[in-house]
């Protein structure tokens, strides 16, 4: 990759040839590797709902479900590295990057939550000002951090540089990713105990994601996200991380 470019990637589906187009730089780091790993995910995702034979109306996505491949994807390649690094300081930085993500995604998301979710009760009684949202967002950070973070990198300006909370159809937009991290997880801790015999499921999964609600959807594969359990056992793979940490 030229010094310079752009670290995203993105992928899009071709109806017409019923392909998909990944758009990826990589600059060789475990960060890349992730991100080409989530846009194949996408593209496997399009790719069982062309098997299925599913009409592009079927194949539109809640938002819920439509990062569950690509998080899949992102823990089997994750899963492979842990088991081949030898180096204990190079398993070490794996393992911090890791967990720096799923904090943001877990915790940080969680922060969002609570704080739109003030915003919209206050805002039906009156107007807000520019204090008022700040005090809102560190207090929504320091009810999930916890003491989990130094109070001197608290950030209240949070607010104003996420473009997700401008989206007039789109409320609590940053919901879904926590959702997709720990539905994909959870799904993939399913594949551990199951192995092969849940792999034509999965791919059957991935294809009616624009059938079914979540709940519908999984519980029709025989699995109860209603329930503690399957959450737990989602969180569990990403404490398994958080032990190996403190090992090392």
């Amino acid at each position: 990759m030229r010094e310079g470019k752009s670290s995203n990637g993105f992928c899009m589906e071709v109806q017409g040839v019923k392909e998909s187009r990944i758009f990826v730089n990589f600059d060789g780091s475990q960060d890349q590797l992730s991100t080409i790993a989530h846009e194949l995910g996408h593209a496997f995702h399009n790719e069982c709902a062309y098997q299925f034979n599913k009409t592009p109306l079927q194949q539109i996505t809640p938002m819920t479900l439509a990062e569950t491949a690509s998080t899949f994807c992102e823990t089997i390649v994750t899963e492979a590295v842990l088991e081949q690094v030898k180096d204990p300081q190079e398993e070490l930085a794996v393992l911090e990057g890791l967990l720096n993500g799923a904090s943001q995604i877990v915790v940080d998301i969680y922060s969002r939550y609570l704080f739109e979710k003030e915003v919209f009760e206050r805002r039906e009684q009156s107007e807000l000002s520019v204090d008022e949202i700040c005090e809102i967002m560190e207090r929504a950070q320091k009810a999930t951090y916890g003491d989990g973070l130094d109070e001197r990198y608290l950030q209240k300006y949070m607010w104003t540089w996420k473009p997700h909370y401008y989206y007039p159809g789109l409320s609590f937009y940053n919901y879904p990713y926590a959702f997709g991290l720990l539905f994909a997880t959870g799904l993939y801790a399913i594949y551990e105990q199951r192995g092969d015999e849940f792999v034509n499921d999965y791919k059957a999964l991935l294809a009616s994601t624009g059938e079914a609600s979540a709940a519908d959807l999984a519980a029709s594969f025989g699995i109860d996200i209603r329930k503690r359990k399957f959450w737990e056992d989602s969180l569990a793979i990403i404490g398994k991380r958080v032990d190996r940490y403190c090992e090392l």
